[in-house]
């Protein structure tokens, strides 16, 4: 299965990384838990609602109904996505999510006095349905589909600033896979971003969207002392394709827990250009309620000024 998908994911790769713009803001990183873990979270079991921006399969091992609200602040964009997830023993996990993307807003002045006329307005706009369900005991698979859109308009007396407006629909497809090894060993693929161009004005300029092959796997390691203080550590590596990054990155991660109620999560991102870099998390767990806050400290990060910061915030009933 996980082969399958890869397979299918590379015939439908385009070859040109210029060509890969439309909706590139589903290429930036999302969930603390992710982002606390370097991005190597495809062949994460534990991620909750954020499976559904990373690998729906991961919705299908969700022991109760979780409700969530996912937060990114960057100096570029303020990121919110809503989720909901409900799991069956017999239907599978169905989850919702609304994801808005703000790059604020920024006032339209007159070329000639200066004077304000309108207020210009840039947003990003995902809605999505997800399922999920477990083949047997050690697979799982599941399907993300997407409404995408982007809107930049102008409010106002805007002159000649034209409204920008482009919308398409997008599939994700993801596996996981428990390796029958004495070694608890989780391998995974994604494939996601699979759908027509996003059209602004018509075919002959609508920007193929980012798609991403995402590879991974992630293991639990039997650390005596660690176990002895009912502690866990879980190390993961993820491999991921996609032409609008240039090619190949990569993500190593380690999810360091305590009593399955405290976490430390430390991550590394490889990537071309300047996305490369450090990420560390935090987490509480208590009863049904969680909270997770991550911060990236990539070159692109220090060359704006801020570490992008994540939180999310979650029950589970």
């Amino acid at each position: 299965m996980l082969a399958c998908l890869s397979f299918m994911a590379t015939l439908a790769m385009p070859r040109s990384a210029a060509a890969q713009n439309g909706g590139l803001f589903l290429l930036v990183p999302f969930g603390a838990r992710a982002v606390g873990q370097g991005d190597a979270v495809v062949a994460d079991t534990t991620l909750g609602t954020e499976a559904m921006w990373w690998n729906a399969a991961a919705l299908a091992w969700l022991p109760k109904r979780e409700i969530a609200i996912h937060h990114s602040q960057t100096v570029i964009a303020n990121s919110d996505m809503l989720t909901f997830a409900v799991p069956s023993r017999v239907l599978g996990t169905l989850a919702a999510s609304a994801y808005l993307v703000n790059y604020g807003d920024q006032q339209a002045t007159d070329s000639q006095t200066g004077t304000p006329i309108g207020t210009i307005t840039n947003r990003n706009y995902q809605l999505a349905l997800s399922y999920a369900t477990p083949v047997g005991s050690r697979i799982a698979a599941g399907l993300t589909y997407k409404f995408v859109m982007l809107r930049f308009q102008c409010s106002g007396i805007c002159g000649a600033i034209p409204v920008i407006s482009g919308s398409t629909s997008a599939l994700d497809l993801g596996a996981q896979y428990v390796v029958p090894t004495t070694l608890p060993i989780t391998v995974a693929a994604s494939v996601r971003n699979l759908g027509p161009a996003m059209q602004v004005k018509d075919a002959e300029q609508a920007d193929p969207l980012p798609r991403i092959i995402q590879l991974g796997a992630r293991t639990r390691l039997p650390v005596k002392a660690l176990t002895a203080a009912n502690a866990t550590l879980d190390v993961s590596a993820d491999l991921l394709s996609a032409a609008a990054l240039g090619g190949t990155a990569g993500g190593l991660g380690v999810s360091l827990g305590y009593r399955e109620q405290a976490f430390f999560r430390a991550g590394y991102k490889i990537q071309q250009g300047q996305g490369s870099g450090p990420s560390v998390g935090f987490g509480l767990q208590r009863g049904g309620f969680g909270v997770d806050i991550a911060r990236r400290f990539d070159a692109l990060a220090a060359q704006l000024g801020e570490p992008p910061t994540y939180v999310s915030i979650r029950a589970r009933f």
